[in-house]
């Protein structure tokens, strides 16, 4: 307990110290649900939830629903292919039409150990298929992830990870995104995770976020006796 309670006054105190710079500074949230259901050895089906804020419990800026399914070709390498739809409110201060959003992504995942250091490697292509008013646009996104993850005893965990987002259409400039969270084991296969990630645009914005999720998995195999 005093491992979260001393990152939560972390985060807080950073968080608060880039609030009220200005509107797209203030103290902002990220809030997500994922799961991940095994079906079988190989083959697993994800859900998640994700909904962002301007400010912590207001000003809704954001919101995403994906699933998907995951074939593990060996304990390293896993591949994906997804569907999301989103709905985004691009204007903190004003109520502007929002952008909804139909995308499906391929993805690739790659886990190792660098010593005794567990390494990710997420490589991710979009397709973006976006509507605004009458208006449509298709955009490809490309993501890489590299991150990891470690233990600080039976309960508690830390969460690293840093990503690259390039849309070649849209800017020759990545954005980037650097997420670090406390990580609480509630059971063998469900943990809360209660982070902060700096979100740096391709257009600029340098935004903070406070990040709170939930995560669990299901195992819906055959038990055998």
């Amino acid at each position: 307990m005093k491992y979260f309670l001393t990152a939560a006054i972390v985060i807080l105190t950073v968080s608060f110290s880039f609030a009220q710079t200005n509107p797209e500074d203030k103290l902002g949230a990220w809030y997500n649900l994922g799961g991940n259901h095994r079906i079988s050895e190989k083959i697993s089906i994800t859900t998640y939830t994700e909904v962002w804020l301007y400010e912590v419990n207001n000003n809704f800026n954001f919101f995403l629903l994906k699933t998907g399914v995951n074939y593990r070709i060996n304990p390293k390498l896993t591949a994906s292919i997804f569907y999301d739809y989103s709905d985004f409110d691009g204007n903190i201060n004003a109520s502007t039409p929002h952008n909804f959003e139909n995308r499906i992504s391929e993805q690739i995942v790659y886990k190792h150990k660098l010593n005794k250091l567990p390494l990710d490697h997420r490589f991710r292509l979009e397709h973006r298929f976006r509507r605004k008013l009458s208006s449509k646009t298709s955009r490809a996104r490309l993501r890489y992830r590299l991150g990891t993850k470690f233990k600080l005893n039976k309960t508690l965990f830390i969460r690293l990870h840093n990503e690259l987002l390039l849309t070649p259409k849209l800017s020759n400039t990545p954005e980037n995104r650097f997420y670090t969270a406390l990580g609480i084991k509630t059971s063998k296969f469900n943990n809360i995770q209660i982070g902060y990630l700096n979100r740096n645009t391709s257009g600029g914005s340098n935004l903070h976020r406070l990040q709170l999720g939930f995560f669990f998995k299901t195992d819906f195999r055959k038990k055998t006796n």
